[in-house]
């Protein structure tokens, strides 16, 4: 059973408090940085510089509701700030834009059964050209809630939304896919949830 993070502890400025926190929510943060700006070393510095401003900043933090969320949030603020401030290295202007146009890849969950059994790579590929169509919202929304396991007022906390826009969007996206004719037919509703390593395929409701 995985120890319980106490915020006093890091507060504390304890090290093994922080260094259950890193080892708890290092992968977790590397994978979402890497969907927001694909440069490892990008996404490891930022990563370090979070755990650091954490620890240098800790007596003056909150306690927060959801530590999954608040470090998500964090480090993708801290990746679009570097971002926008190599646009104002390499141009002398900064492009507040950038906040709103990053790409965020979401990708079929290759390795699973459906996928490593399948000769027809066509299949595949239709799939994946169909998640890519999604808004880039959408592939986020999707890759939190159900790649990563985050709870909706999570996600909303993560994306500065509602809950009901998470609800929304991530339904509209649920039910494009549902929908299309052709992935019914290559596939069906069962394997679609393994394509997209999602536990239950439902419509959310309030």
């Amino acid at each position: 059973m995985e120890g319980v993070i106490s915020w006093n502890d890091i507060v504390a400025g304890k090290e093994d408090a922080f260094r259950m926190l890193y080892d708890r929510y290092s992968d977790l943060l590397y994978g979402y940085g890497m969907k927001i700006k694909a440069n490892e070393t990008v996404v490891m510095d930022a990563i370090q510089s979070l755990f650091m401003n954490i620890f240098e900043k800790r007596r003056h933090l909150a306690a927060p509701n959801s530590m999954t969320a608040y470090l998500c949030r964090s480090l993708k603020n801290l990746l679009i700030n570097e971002m926008q401030s190599a646009t104002v290295r390499n141009t002398c202007e900064l492009d507040e834009s950038v906040s709103n146009n990053y790409d965020f890849d979401l990708e079929v969950d290759a390795e699973s059964a459906i996928i490593a059994n399948e000769s027809d790579s066509e299949k595949y590929r239709v799939f994946q050209a169909e998640l890519n169509k999604l808004s880039r919202q959408q592939r986020e929304m999707l890759y939190l809630r159900y790649y990563k396991g985050l709870e909706v007022d999570e996600i909303a906390e993560v994306l500065s939304v509602s809950k009901r826009t998470v609800y929304n969007t991530t339904n509209n996206a649920l039910s494009r896919l549902r929908e299309n004719k052709v992935l019914a037919r290559y596939f069906g509703e069962t394997a679609l949830l393994a394509l997209l390593s999602i536990g239950r395929f439902y419509v959310f409701s309030i």
